[in-house]
């Protein structure tokens, strides 16, 4: 009995380190807020990443496409009874976060005869005037990331995409250049995940990468519009959205 604490230690380090494994190669989500709202960016082989959860919160994830869909759905309906028990103005970020994905993922983190979630989410919401994300890790932990989000395969590529974003505030920025900010930081990261730098990548090795990899991949793309009327502001962006921003970096 007293090795029994021990094996249940080792066994949630084996988890960890299998999630880290199995996440490793996955393509970089980022998020920042620009001067019309939330913008969201990935790249894709073909399951989408990038969904709308309720009025003005958005999801995204990387992981198996199928533990990302049994957590957007998780989060919808965790929000759709809030808003029916509550109100619609009581179905916050936080409170989704707090009390619902983030004990969720947990739970099932810490079962170690369960199968955990193979996934890391972003969520956003247009909350205030810059907006606000929250990152939910594999294991359930969680905390608030301002203006400026990525989720990653690993650490040094979502610090290292969070730091190009950083250091190109979107605040005033239009949709266009927005895009642009946003798909050279998802670059960056996607490079220091690929081992290929062990800095953050200049400019020019950014332009080269782009150049030989936007060919080959799908770039997703999505906004909390504060302009559009309706009470949904979530935009799914279309191809013709992005055929000049691609168009920019084609050999």
């Amino acid at each position: 009995m007293l090795e029994e604490p021990y094996r249940w230690i080792e066994a949630i380090r084996n988890r960890r380190e299998y999630l880290d494994d199995q996440l490793q190669g996955a393509s970089p989500v980022v998020g920042m807020a620009y001067q019309g709202g939330l913008l969201l960016l990935t790249t894709t082989p073909g399951p989408r990443k990038l969904f709308e959860v309720y009025n003005e919160i958005a999801f995204a994830a990387i992981g198996h496409p199928a533990d990302i869909e049994k957590l957007r759905k998780a989060v919808i309906d965790i929000a759709h009874v809030e808003g029916f028990n509550l109100s619609a103005s009581d179905v916050s970020l936080q409170r989704l976060v707090s009390f619902g994905i983030g004990p969720l993922m947990k739970s099932a983190f810490d079962e170690i005869f369960r199968s955990p979630f193979i996934a890391r989410v972003l969520l956003a919401e247009l909350e205030s005037e810059d907006g606000a994300f929250y990152a939910i890790d594999a294991d359930g932990s969680f905390a608030p990331v301002g203006r400026f989000a990525a989720i990653a395969g690993t650490e040094a590529s979502a610090e290292g995409a969070v730091v190009r974003l950083k250091e190109r505030d979107g605040r005033g920025l239009e949709l266009e250049d927005a895009l642009r900010v946003a798909l050279e930081a998802w670059a960056c990261g996607r490079l220091l995940a690929e081992g290929e730098e062990e800095t953050p990548p200049d400019d020019a090795r950014i332009a080269d990468f782009l150049g030989r990899t936007l060919a080959e991949v799908n770039v997703e793309a999505a906004v909390l519009d504060r302009a559009l009327p309706t009470k949904s502001k979530f935009r799914l962006l279309q191809p013709a959205d992005l055929k000049r921003l691609l168009a920019a970096y084609a050999n």
